[in-house]
């Protein structure tokens, strides 16, 4: 469309210039505003209309000095400037101003019509129905080159957008995906930790009181023997259960009894002695929550093993329908200063899916304490 703009531009100031040249009597006035409107075309066109403000500016001037030209003697015919500006103005002037410059082209158009025939006849004669029905019909025209340019326009936007939507789209996905495989890993790693972790140290504590026994009492040592097989078979389990797709089954038990599974374990490998405190007996946690749980008291109970040197441990639970509220508490050697590792952190984490809140507490020769609560309302 703007290339044909400009080439008409070129035919019609072509022609304009032979007029002015030929019919009109030459002065300085005509010829100022003659390079005023091509200057003023030009300049536009230099710019590709792409900026609005020249376009608004030097439309406005043309017209004011196509006009002007209408005034000088012999200047018929130089109407015909108002239908390129017409076609200009309604082709790259914004909503509602193109509108507004159309009515003006017309209206100058009439108006220099009007005034060259009252000094040429002395008469008041307007635009014929024919000429005003072809202002019309060009503005159609272009105004319908127009909707189908702005659409055109508007689509190729709109598909630039759904390129970069799709382009954030898929990196959004890869992001997700690279996310969930984080989460998944570190689930894993999380379970390894609580699960085999516990019972490696199981194991290594029963082999070493084999070994010492080895010397002095063989038969005692066998049975130290057939526990670490025990276990090594149960961390096999362990092992297994975890990178089984079917791992729904893995949630499926009931924490309580896990819980007294657990102890009788320790104790009969360790001698450690652990208390449970459940109320009430039948929990109605759901299976995140028996796992959770199960997960942090197992976690402690191997720090316990590998550090505190304890021989008594007391575990407390008490739900209701609006709160779990939970402790665990060994007579430990303590310490001064908690130093928050993988496992103290995967605890936090643990509780910090159903939004509770777990604490730390310890001093040296005064054990090692856990403390934390859920509110059940939030979850």
């Amino acid at each position: 469309m703007f290339i044909w703009l400009t080439g008409v531009k070129i035919v019609l100031y072509s022609w304009f210039a032979i007029r002015v040249l030929q019919k009109t009597p030459l002065s300085f006035s005509l010829i100022a505003i003659a390079l005023a409107i091509l200057a003023s075309g030009f300049w536009r066109s230099f710019y590709g209309y792409a900026r609005g403000k020249v376009n608004m500016i030097t439309l406005l001037l043309d017209l004011i000095l196509a006009f002007l030209i209408s005034l000088f003697p012999k200047s018929a015919g130089f109407d015909k400037l108002f239908m390129i500006y017409l076609i200009e103005g309604t082709a790259i002037l914004p909503k509602p101003f193109f509108i507004i410059y159309a009515i003006l082209a017309t209206l100058a158009s009439v108006g220099s019509y009007t005034l060259f025939e009252l000094r040429a006849t002395g008469e008041t004669r307007l635009l014929g129905v024919a000429e005003i029905l072809l202002y019309g019909l060009a503005f159609i025209l272009v105004l319908s080159e127009r909707k189908q340019r702005e659409q055109r326009l508007a689509y190729e936007k709109l598909t630039k957008e759904l390129e970069y939507l799709n382009l954030q789209l898929n990196e959004s996905m890869a992001l997700s995906e690279k996310l969930a495989s984080e989460a998944e890993r570190r689930r894993i790693a999380g379970e390894i930790h609580d699960s085999l972790g516990h019972d490696l140290t199981g194991l290594i504590l029963t082999l070493e009181a084999g070994k010492r026994l080895m010397n002095h009492n063989l038969e005692s040592a066998k049975t130290y023997w057939d526990k670490a097989l025990q276990v090594s078979r149960t961390a096999l389990s362990s092992v297994r259960e975890l990178v089984s797709e079917k791992r729904e089954s893995y949630f499926e038990f009931e924490l309580s009894s896990l819980l007294e599974k657990i102890a009788c374990e320790a104790q009969a490998l360790t001698g450690l002695q652990i208390e449970l405190d459940v109320k009430p007996r039948g929990l109605c946690l759901s299976s995140k929550e028996n796992l959770n749980l199960y997960r942090i008291f197992q976690e402690a109970i191997t720090n316990t093993l590998r550090h505190a040197n304890a021989d008594r441990v007391q575990i407390s639970i008490s739900v209701d329908q609006e709160s779990v509220s939970f402790s665990y508490c060994d007579n430990g050697a303590g310490t001064n200063k908690i130093e928050a590792g993988n496992g103290l952190m995967g605890m936090k984490e643990r509780i910090a899916e159903h939004g509770g809140v777990i604490s730390f507490q310890s001093q040296r020769g005064k054990g090692f304490k856990i403390s934390g609560h859920v509110d059940r309302r939030r979850v």
